[in-house]
C-alpha cells in the first residue's frame, strides 16, 4: 500500500492555482473590459473539461471492444462509462442556459478580439466526433478547406491518428 500524504490538500490535489490563473481576458489586455468575456471563458474552459472526461470514458469503453472478442463480464463496466458520458452530455446542454444569459451585444463586447478563434478549432470535440464515427469524408469543409485546417500541426496529428482506428461505431457493428 502507497505511503499516504498527509500535507496533500484539495486545492494542490486539483492544482486550483494553475487552474484558475487560465481564465485571462483578452479585453483586458486591451484596454476594454468586457465583463462577459469571463463567462465566455469558464464556459469554454468547462466543455473542453468534460470533453476530455467524455474522450476518456470513451477510451476504455473502446479499450474493451478492441479484441477480437468482448468478455460479457465488462459489459457492466461499459454500460457504466456510456451512462457517464450521457450525463455529461446532459450537462453540457444545460451549459447553454447559462451562456444565453450573455446577450449578443454583450458578446460583441469582445468577438473582434477573439478572431479568427473559434469553437470550431475545439479539437477535443473533434476527436470526439472521429471516436464516434463521424468519418473525414463526411464533414462539411471551411472556407472550401479540410475541416481540421485550421488547427496547429500537432492537433491535425492527433485528428489523423483517431482517424486511423477504428471508431466505437466501427467496434461496436463488428462486435454485434
Amino acid at each position: 500500500m502507497p505511503k499516504r500524504e498527509t500535507s496533500l490538500t484539495y486545492a494542490e490535489h486539483l492544482q486550483l492555482e494553475r487552474l484558475l490563473s487560465c481564465q485571462v481576458r483578452r479585453s483586458e489586455k486591451h484596454g476594454r473590459p468586457a465583463h462577459d468575456e469571463m463567462l465566455f471563458i469558464v464556459v469554454h474552459q468547462a466543455y473542453e473539461l468534460w470533453f476530455k472526461q467524455i474522450l476518456f470514458e470513451l477510451e476504455r469503453v473502446q479499450a474493451t471492444f478492441s479484441g477480437p472478442e468482448v468478455d460479457d463480464r465488462s459489459l457492466g463496466q461499459v454500460v457504466q462509462g456510456l451512462g457517464r458520458v450521457v450525463e455529461i452530455q446532459k450537462l453540457l446542454l444545460q451549459q447553454l442556459d447559462v451562456l444565453e444569459t450573455m446577450t449578443p451585444l454583450d458578446f460583441l463586447d469582445f468577438r473582434d478580439l477573439l478572431f479568427p478563434a473559434s469553437g470550431f478549432q475545439s479539437v477535443q470535440f473533434r476527436l470526439l466526433e472521429t471516436c464516434l464515427g463521424l468519418c473525414r469524408a463526411d464533414r462539411l469543409s471551411l472556407d472550401e478547406r479540410p475541416y481540421d485546417a485550421r488547427l496547429a500541426e500537432a492537433d491535425r496529428q492527433r485528428l489523423r491518428d483517431a482517424e486511423a482506428r477504428p471508431s466505437l461505431a466501427d467496434q461496436i457493428e463488428s462486435w454485434l
